[in-house]
């Protein structure tokens, strides 16, 4: 199963595409905003809104295609070497390390909504928050936000001490703490829970340092891979880390529809190789992934 299921990768001539994108068949087609930005990315000054019943609506452009109350999108294929998905695959799949037919990419298709319990202090949430904005900046298919009640969050951020002693999740199995994370069967990450135990981790530069690497682990299921500098999240390195360029490269292909989405490593594996031959013969061809849910 997958968040989009993949329908077929194609490739054409400039002059055959730009003939399909004066196809009317869209014309008069809307999307909300929000689903709008999902899919297809920011608008610009030449993007056509309508104001209806209190919600704004997009125009679909013309290379976008609506089946019955789905979506069909065909999205630019996204190039990368194959140096950096051999570090991608180690990241998403485990490459390498016994990687399991079943190990898929998973991912948070709805805004992540952070929920602090009162346990975690106001400096602490602050901190999660800015590494947060940091990590999803430029990725318009991530949203992440600050929630102050907690029926309306889908994240759950606490600490566990002597004072605070309420364990939202007990599947968490490693004592100091980390993240448990839950998805549906299209690979939908759609609850997640973090804690971190401060009297086992008793400095607060430790706890904080513990609190973005779970965090940014849970956004994709995330694994170590010991191709990276020890600076690196995704590194396998037990020492102090920043986000690298590297790490925000990895987190925003990863949540690029150039790509398929909520696969196995195989088909993830066979898709990339296939298309980097065809862009090794032919380096303008035009290559589309196409995404339906």
């Amino acid at each position: 199963m997958r968040l989009f299921l993949l329908l077929f990768i194609f490739i054409q001539a400039a002059q055959l595409y730009s003939q399909d994108t004066i196809n009317p068949r869209n014309s008069h087609r809307y999307l909300n905003l929000k689903d709008y930005k999902k899919l297809l990315g920011k608008t610009s000054d030449s993007t056509e809104f309508i104001y209806r019943n209190g919600d704004t609506l997009v125009k679909i452009p013309n290379d976008f295609e609506l089946f019955g109350t789905g979506y069909r999108v065909e999205v630019k294929y996204e190039y990368k070497d194959s140096a950096f998905l051999s570090i991608y695959k180690n990241v998403v799949f485990n490459l390498g390390k016994g990687s399991s037919d079943a190990e898929r990419m998973r991912y948070w298709k709805d805004d992540v909504k952070i929920f602090f319990d009162e346990s975690v202090p106001a400096r602490h949430a602050n901190e999660l928050m800015q590494f947060a904005k940091k990590a999803s900046n430029g990725i318009d298919s991530l949203n992440i936000s600050r929630n102050f009640l907690r029926d309306k969050a889908n994240y759950i951020v606490y600490y566990l001490n002597r004072e605070n002693q309420t364990d939202y999740e007990p599947r968490i199995a490693n004592a100091k703490g980390g993240y448990y994370i839950s998805w549906n069967g299209k690979q939908q990450i759609y609850d997640g829970k973090l804690k971190i135990n401060t009297s086992l981790v008793k400095t607060e530069k430790y706890q904080l340092e513990l609190l973005k690497y779970h965090f940014l682990k849970s956004l994709g299921h995330f694994k170590s891979s010991k191709k990276l500098d020890c600076k690196s999240y995704f590194s396998s390195c037990n020492t102090t880390r920043e986000l690298t360029d590297i790490d925000l490269e990895l987190l925003k292909y990863h949540y690029s529809y150039g790509v398929c989405k909520g696969t196995d490593l195989k088909s993830f594996t066979e898709l990339t190789n296939s298309m980097n031959k065809k862009l090794e013969a032919d380096p303008n061809a035009r290559l589309y992934v196409v995404h339906y849910e």
